[in-house]
């Protein structure tokens, strides 16, 4: 494919890099679309001061061959400015709106002006008093999160800024931040007409911790334990794009054993993490039987998790090159004995789910979303699948020993609605179990190394400059990291120089502004628990 005012063009291990002058980025943009790149998946920038320039990354996917391409530019520093992409992929918008607010990149013709006359910030107080008015807090020189203003939270008020851009022919309602349905401290700002939600303005940013800028304060390895606290039900998912993006820069392999023993706590905890959502939706459409099963059940796994990695929730187990402890002794024996009773427990759990008449309102035929709109605003995991598109990047652009004889399919769905993003989550744990059983028995097959030994042999940081997208399909989708090396900068040679996340749920989440629109206040709702959602990595 040919490119217009191309720069440099790379081949990563997962990507088409290609790099093109800043005039010409739309142009470029706009050829992907035309070629079938329809699947918008990130969008961010990486300051480089030293070049006084700003460099831009988009990445979309193809799915049809599963290929996929980062599009990059840099514009001046003293000029941050490009033209949307949100008019050719409407999933990019509030990628746009966090790199605004991060980096000051203007981009020209956001749907925000429009309503807003300004790109609205997503994740920091639009109040200068809470957050500098002019501060990007991720370029170099910005000073980043330090000094911000000292607050006396009594006298605050709010400001006219809160009604902006409202129509006047809407009751509005927030929902949040407390609300028991949003399951974290996330609001949604809804017009009504009756009872119907005609306007959607999600509030992000309660929680938002800056931790990209912390990342970069950190040693490498030492990035890996607050990884997991990014969303704290899942944190293997957010380990392995880190390492998988660190091992590319490095050049180093992971040994086949290792890759199991990724894939064995990868699948565990995508298992109980499954079963926390399909409670927690039970819970909130009041079927509190099924809610009171899956906190029973995901005790179980749980348990292994805290046997195979130590630790309960915050793992820190995967390190680059492979993970920190072997297969404890036992552990095949003890996995056996437990998931034979859970798998009587799970099957009556699906039948009575399913049979509930309450579910049954509350999911069947609710808040469908059809697959092009759910490719169209950069969807990914489960709930893109529950739409009908058969994109799993175990099975598309296979990782981490997924490929190398695991035999498992991917789940995909039908209508799209809450019911089918339930049923892909019961099927997705059927195939989990299906993967834990032939990774226990290649394991043993095996037999014990020492991987302590092999992970002596890689060192603790990058020796050259690199940049690289490790990824996981994680229990809420494609779980990215961005990754950029800088140890040519003596400050910078021990640390990261940019650790970006690709949040599914900051994506499915903002799509709400749309795809939310036209639904009962209620269906509302439970379309919003059906997605899935982990606050804190949302905000970040």
């Amino acid at each position: 494919m040919n490119f217009v005012g191309e720069v440099e063009r790379k081949e990563w291990s997962n990507a088409l890099y290609v790099e093109v002058e800043p005039q010409y980025w739309y142009e470029n943009a706009a050829r992907l679309k035309d070629q079938g790149y329809l699947f918008p998946s990130m969008l961010t920038a990486v300051d480089w001061p030293a070049e006084k320039k700003v460099q831009v990354f988009f990445l979309v996917h193809r799915i049809r061959d599963a290929s996929s391409v980062v599009l990059s530019t840099k514009v001046d520093r003293e000029n941050r400015e490009l033209p949307s992409l949100s008019s050719l992929y409407p999933g990019v918008e509030w990628h746009e709106n966090e790199t605004y607010e991060m980096f000051g990149i203007n981009f020209t013709g956001h749907p925000d002006y429009e309503r807003w006359g300004r790109i609205r910030k997503l994740l920091l107080s639009e109040d200068p008093r809470l957050f500098p008015k002019d501060r990007f807090p991720l370029l170099k020189d910005s000073g980043g999160y330090k000094d911000l203003p000292k607050v006396n939270w009594a006298e605050i008020e709010g400001t006219d800024q809160e009604r902006e851009g409202l129509r006047e022919d809407l009751t509005y309602v927030y929902v949040g931040p407390q609300h028991p349905a949003t399951h974290g401290p996330v609001g949604f700002l809804l017009g009504l007409k009756g009872e119907i939600v005609e306007d959607v303005i999600p509030r992000l940013g309660y929680v938002h911790r800056g931790v990209e800028w912390i990342y970069e304060q950190k040693e490498y390895l030492k990035v890996i334990p607050l990884l997991d606290r990014q969303c704290y039900i899942d944190g293997i998912g957010w380990e392995w794009p880190y390492v998988m993006a660190l091992e590319e820069i490095m050049d180093v392999k992971v040994d086949r054993r290792a890759q199991l023993l990724r894939i064995l706590a990868a699948e565990l905890s995508r298992i109980q993490s499954h079963l926390l959502y399909i409670g927690s939706f039970a819970e909130n459409v009041n079927h509190l039987t099924a809610f009171a099963w899956t906190v029973r059940d995901r005790e179980v796994f749980i348990n292994l998790l805290e046997m195979l990695t130590g630790q309960r929730m915050t793992f820190n187990y995967l390190r680059p090159g492979g993970v920190a402890f072997d297969l404890p002794q036992g552990f095949k024996d003890v996995y056996e004995k437990v998931v034979a009773r859970f798998h009587k427990h799970f099957e009556k759990l699906i039948e009575t789910t399913l049979d509930n008449p309450t579910v049954a309102m509350r999911a069947e035929g609710v808040a469908q979303v059809s697959a092009e709109d759910a490719i169209k605003y950069g969807w990914s995991g489960p709930n893109l699948r529950a739409s009908g598109v058969a994109w799993d990047l175990r099975i598309n652009k296979p990782y981490g020993g997924y490929d190398d004889g695991i035999d498992f399919e991917g789940a995909v769905g039908s209508v799209g609605d809450n019911l089918d993003r339930m049923l892909v989550r019961f099927e997705e744990i059927r195939q989990s179990l299906k993967i834990i059983r032939q990774v226990l028995r290649e394991l043993t097959e095996r037999g014990q190394n020492e991987l302590g030994t092999h992970l002596k042999r890689v060192p603790p940081f990058p020796r050259k400059p690199g940049i690289a997208y490790g990824y996981h399909d994680s229990p809420r989708g494609e779980n990215g990291i961005l990754l950029v090396a800088n140890p040519s900068d003596p400050k910078w040679r021990t640390r990261p120089w940019r650790v970006h996340m690709r949040s599914p749920v900051f994506v499915h989440t903002m799509s709400l502004k749309y795809l939310g629109k036209g639904l009962l206040l209620q269906d509302f709702l439970a379309f919003y628990i059906s997605l899935d959602t982990c606050v804190a990595e949302m905000d970040r």
